[in-house]
């Protein structure tokens, strides 16, 4: 579509007066905005695709997918959105030019893809965006750390005037804004003409004052803290590699405490574990020969729908034995039946899946009381 149509074709599209050849064309030009941004964070390092390989179409359907909300209509059939967002510039008395238009188009679709851009990382790392939120929130919270962005990366740093302050010395004339952009800090105290310090060189030395029972702002100084003293590397840290170490210092904190809980097993725990599972393997061996003789070969379920109910009955009973919380048997069978609804599950699967649950556990508590 030729950019130099958008002061005729805006119009028509947030009053509902276009052509569906003109709607196409408005849509693919906002899908155009939407995907040069995702392409653009690819460039500088994000991980936008689900998958590390580059499949053909995906960053074209993510582009689709954030810029959906802004074409949706209200009882009129008007895109409410598109409306209210151009009504000011459009009209018999205000006129923009095709330029302005097309900036201020590109405004509203990039501020609509970074929004579901989070909502997106957020439903595919639920841990990575709380720790990312926390990393926020310490950082509002606290008088000495500061933010800036630079080439779609953040970074944090310590504040210089907090640190002056600190330490009494007078500020002469250096000017600060931590709101301003990067071409507004203090390149010198920045250390921008220095390398960035190393990844592994910089979790070593974190890890050497690293406290399990540190608030994330501690975390954060005490990272800061190895950067600032190393005057051969950058004073300022990249705020995902922060929520990198974070987390993987909380990943190890989990693997040293479940290790610690299976040393603590006594070699009688250990005999009890073993029978345990040994006993969930006869359960299943008797579960998987009623599914088969009793309903397969009746024709009551098929060959595949008995290998799920299967697989899922096992998940069952590892739960029971893993003292996870228990679902519901619908949820169970969902995560092998991903189109299954309730209403299907009540008239289709439940009489006999839920017979054969009942089943699994009455046959696992049995094997449980001879052993205990």
């Amino acid at each position: 579509m030729d950019n130099k149509t958008l002061s005729t074709l805006v119009p028509k599209v947030c009053k509902g007066t276009y052509t569906d050849q003109e709607l196409i064309s408005f849509v693919n030009l906002v899908q155009k905005i939407s995907l040069s941004y995702l392409k653009y964070q690819e460039v500088i390092g994000k991980h936008i695709r689900w998958e590390r390989r580059q499949r053909s179409t995906e960053l074209e359907d993510m582009a689709i997918d954030c810029v959906a909300g802004l074409f949706m209509r209200d009882e009129n059939n008007i895109f409410v959105q598109l409306d209210r967002y151009f009504s000011p510039y459009i009209g018999d008395e205000n006129q923009t030019d095709d330029v302005d238009l097309l900036v201020l188009l590109r405004r509203l679709v990039i501020k609509k893809t970074k929004q579901e851009l989070s909502r997106i990382f957020k439903e595919r790392d639920p841990e990575g965006a709380k720790i990312i939120r926390n990393i926020r929130v310490a950082i509002k919270n606290a008088e000495d750390l500061s933010t800036f962005r630079e080439m779609g990366r953040e970074y944090i740093y310590f504040s210089p005037i907090t640190e002056l302050e600190l330490s009494n010395q007078a500020i002469s004339s250096f000017e600060f804004s931590p709101e301003s952009g990067s071409d507004e800090l203090d390149t010198t105290y920045l250390r921008k003409d220095k390398p960035c310090m190393p990844e592994r060189s910089l979790r070593c030395q974190y890890l050497e004052t690293f406290n399990p029972k540190d608030h994330v702002s501690a975390n954060i100084r005490k990272m800061l803290d190895v950067v600032s003293t190393a005057e051969s590397f950058q004073n300022y840290l990249p705020t995902d590699v922060v929520a990198r170490l974070i987390r993987q210092t909380n990943l190890e904190i989990v693997r040293t405490r479940l290790l610690a809980q299976i040393e603590e097993l006594s070699p009688l725990d250990h005999v009890r574990m073993q029978e345990i599972d040994d006993a969930k393997i006869e359960v299943l061996k008797k579960i998987k020969n009623k599914i088969y003789s009793q309903y397969i070969a009746s024709g009551k379920i098929d060959q595949e729908k008995g290998d799920i109910y299967y697989a899922t009955l096992a998940d069952v009973l590892d739960d029971i034995t893993h003292s996870k919380k228990i679902e519901s048997y619908f949820r169970h069978l969902k995560k092998y039946m991903p189109e299954l609804t309730q209403k299907q599950y009540r008239k289709d699967e439940r009489t006999i899946f839920e017979y054969l649950g009942k089943l699994t556990k009455k046959w696992f508590r049995e094997y449980l009381k001879d052993l205990l």
